[in-house]
């Protein structure tokens, strides 16, 4: 999947350039913006590899990257395409295939009933067994054949407690439900994978950072997708491209900083420019006569 065309386009003024960039280079992952690389492809095969496997295979796969390199998008890259994959099948009543989760640090019976309030389903009475949350949450997709695939963000501050209701609640094999996780790899990520060795969790390793013709690649794709006018967008030639990539090392995170930095910048200087242009052309043309109109 690529960066979709853009809905709307910048007029080239500094204030739309200014608002084009925050909206390019914005914090929060759209999917619509996702660019294509080979490594992110290649990981979302592996992703797409183990959700074929249902109603076989490992319930847990976990997106392994350091901070910044695009575990977000993926995830939301993949609930956008399970979802989309769900409506286009057609079935009366089809339910969501899958749903993204900002945190995961909530206990079983907390996490069910976000989950239940999030897809606007009543959460049934639950005990104080956390086999009572995961059966819960295993009724909300349509069988082990398709199930519903939670996403969860900064799934190492999972708690103890929910770790244990899907270790001992959860099967190995035909799971009602699945679980994507994005970790990094450091300690936190490898203990909560240990304490999860009993599911066989699947690890897919995201680690390499773009190259500097893959980070001018990516902050074009970005600019055409919010709207920049093309003659902006060929400003990042290969010359600021690899300027911006020594800048960020190729961490998608990093990227968005020094652009938005780039960008405004840039916005602000054009924008003073084109209100020095503007004094200079009234005041070569005459202040308009004022009227006297004292008596």
């Amino acid at each position: 999947m690529s960066a979709k065309p853009p809905g709307r386009r910048a007029t080239g003024g500094f204030d739309s350039l200014a608002e084009a960039s925050r909206r390019a280079f914005s914090e929060t992952a759209d999917p619509d913006a996702y660019v294509e690389r080979p490594a992110s492809e290649a990981a979302l095969r592996e992703i797409t590899a183990w959700l074929e496997e249902a109603p076989h295979g490992s319930p847990l796969a976990a997106i392994i990257a350091t901070p910044g390199l695009g575990k977000t998008m993926l995830l939301r890259v993949v609930e956008a395409h399970l979802n989309a994959r769900g409506l286009a099948s057609g079935t009366p009543g089809a339910r969501p295939r899958a749903l993204y989760l900002p945190y995961a640090g909530l206990g079983p019976t907390d996490l069910a009933i976000w989950v239940h309030g999030l897809l606007g389903r009543p959460c049934p009475a639950l005990g104080d067994e956390g086999a009572d949350a995961i059966a819960a949450l295993g009724r909300l997709g349509e069988g082990a054949a398709a199930p519903l695939t939670l996403l969860l963000d900064d799934a190492d501050s999972m708690p103890a407690s929910t770790l244990e209701a899907l270790t001992t609640s959860l099967p190995r094999d035909g799971a009602p439900f699945r679980l994507l996780l994005a970790l990094n790899p450091d300690s936190k990520g490898s203990r909560l994978l240990a304490s999860l060795h009993a599911l066989a969790p699947r690890e897919i390793r995201y680690r390499v950072r773009l190259s500097p013709e893959e980070t001018g690649d990516y902050v074009r794709a970005r600019m055409r997708w919010a709207g920049f006018p093309e003659a902006e967008v060929a400003r990042i030639d290969d010359e600021e491209a690899l300027r911006i990539h020594a800048l960020s090392n190729g961490v998608p995170r990093a990227i968005h900083a020094i652009a938005v930095d780039r960008f405004i910048a840039h916005a602000a200087v054009r924008g003073a420019f084109e209100l020095q242009s503007k004094r200079r052309r009234e005041d070569w043309m005459g202040r308009p006569i004022e009227d006297d109109l004292e008596p």
